[in-house]
């Protein structure tokens, strides 16, 4: 089964509007910084979070799921159709 579609997470765009730093959120969550800084960095591709992290970081952001991850459809080039 192929890919049509990818997780793009907003948290670097949401930390910002917030004026909250990934280590403030790390340290008021208890969630490690390298896992934070991961989302933060979009290197989310083959990573996988428990539950209680995002849901941790939802709650702390006061935020929803639909608003930290956007699903996006990949675009496939002429030569992969």
């Amino acid at each position: 089964m192929e890919n049509n579609y990818t997780l793009i997470c907003n948290l670097k765009t949401i930390l910002e509007e917030k004026n909250i730093t990934a280590y403030r959120l790390s340290k008021d969550t208890g969630e490690r910084i390298g896992t934070i800084y991961k989302m933060v960095e979009g290197k989310i591709e083959d990573a996988r979070f428990p539950a209680t992290l995002l849901a941790n970081v939802c709650g702390y952001l006061s935020i929803t799921m639909h608003e930290l991850f956007t699903v996006v459809q990949i675009e496939k080039t002429v030569e992969e159709k």
